[in-house]
């Protein structure tokens, strides 16, 4: 009797311990093709890479979670993340502006969330590597969609939260994607922080205001110092009798030391608007968008330069990826339809425009150029969810080329003048 109540000790023991652990994973496969552009530049003849670029990413996650007490939690997790057949090195990715290798698509065999976090009703602390990510991630997003993932931080976050309102602070680095490096090993990229309310507005809205701060005081081939302040909100609403909107808007400020010691201060904005109907009985979606960010005027002494704060890019202007929240007019149509079991359909129409011409576009800085458009690109994605574990997306993207790229290609060699797409499968199994 004694063993069998021994054993049974042990084994609600060991129930209750394992009942506070859990394990979870991602596996995700995307293959993409591209023709006359790649991740750098633009048209048929590349200074790097290939002009009709093709490859497989692969990424893996894996991760366990483990309950110290009711409000203690302890999180640890590794990623690889690969590139097969890609016609980039890893050295094409050496960052001036850090002084080092930052690839966007691989980073082998790396820590990923990994943090001690503490919680109760209200309150909420997190210390360590963290996804940082609000609102539509337009302004703090992980940019996801890169391999690697554009913005992962090691960083320390407070929350308070009452319903569904909320107020977080965060400060901390962002760390820097070299394959061949261990990130405990390597400094990050900017030191930053930032702030993120939400106050609900009925059941479908919110306002939402948003503070930022980023720097880089280590002098290097691009500048001797980076110190930007960003001020700004979003407001939205998801169904407003039937209708739908979603603003937001950010003022930088700061201050920008040259490589020759001279000192601009930063005067930049960038802003976004959409708005548009819900069919509801059709579970279709249209609506019309506009984003704005302002690009370096030369003929002022400031840098108005916008850069898209410590956001995401990669779904919101055209999903080629030729351009970011950095000096762009995006005149935008899409529709969104899921009237189909498990599947969401999204068409876009983007038209896109340069605020300043002679400012950066990709890898080109072309100063003496005058045309400001850029082109139009149509995107369909297609997403079928067959259920939590595993999803399936498909995409395709056509880009005709603009005013700015005919006449870009008679000022720089590796650019030219021809249209471009491209094509992407995707599928992922978490669990």
């Amino acid at each position: 009797m004694k063993h069998k109540i021994t054993a049974l000790a042990i084994l609600s023991l060991s129930s209750a311990a394992y009942a506070d652990f859990s394990a979870d994973g991602e596996v995700r496969y995307r293959y993409e093709v591209f023709d006359n552009v790649n991740e750098k530049y633009y048209g048929a003849n590349p200074k790097t890479g290939s002009s009709d670029d093709s490859y497989m990413l692969t990424r893996i996650r894996i991760g366990f979670t483990y309950d110290l007490t009711d409000s203690l939690e302890l999180r640890a997790s590794l990623q690889d993340s690969r590139v097969f057949g890609w016609s980039f090195d890893n050295s094409d990715w050496y960052s001036k502006e850090f002084g080092m290798v930052n690839n966007p698509q691989q980073d082998n065999t790396e820590f990923y969330e990994t943090y001690l976090r503490y919680h109760d009703e209200h309150y909420e602390v997190k210390a360590g590597r963290q996804k940082i990510a609000y609102g539509d991630n337009r302004v703090f997003g992980p940019g996801e969609w890169k391999n690697a993932g554009k913005w992962v931080w090691d960083a320390l976050k407070a929350s308070y939260k009452d319903g569904e309102n909320f107020i977080d602070l965060f400060y901390g680095g962002t760390m820097l994607h070299d394959p061949d490096e261990l990130s405990t090993e390597h400094r990050h990229g900017y030191t930053g922080g930032g702030l993120y309310g939400h106050y609900a507005l009925g059941k479908s809205g919110a306002f939402e205001p948003i503070a930022a701060y980023k720097l880089n005081d280590e002098a290097n081939d691009m500048y001797n110092k980076l110190e930007s302040y960003y001020l700004g909100f979003r407001l939205y609403d998801e169904d407003f009798h039937g209708f739908f909107y979603d603003t937001t808007y950010i003022k930088a400020l700061g201050e920008y030391t040259k490589t020759d010691g001279t000192t601009v201060d930063i005067d930049a904005q960038g802003y976004h608007l959409e708005g548009g109907y819900r069919f509801k009985p059709q579970k279709l979606k249209i609506g019309v968008g506009y984003t704005y960010a302002s690009g370096d005027d030369p003929t002022t002494p400031e840098r108005e330069t916008f850069d898209g704060v410590f956001g995401a890019s990669d779904k919101y202007y055209g999903r080629l990826n030729l351009f970011s929240w950095s000096n762009l007019k995006d005149y935008e149509l899409f529709a969104i339809y899921k009237g189909l079991p498990k599947t969401d359909i999204k068409l876009e129409y983007h038209k896109f425009y340069a605020d300043e011409p002679t400012n950066k576009w990709k890898s080109y800085t072309i100063k003496d150029i005058k045309s400001d458009e850029y082109g139009d690109e149509i995107d369909l994605v297609a997403v079928y969810k067959y259920d939590k574990v595993l999803s399936l997306q498909l995409g395709f993207s056509y880009f005709t080329a603009g005013d700015y790229i005919a006449e870009a290609a008679t000022k720089d060699q590796y650019i030219t003048d021809d249209d471009a797409y491209g094509v992407f499968m995707q599928i992922q199994l978490k669990f």
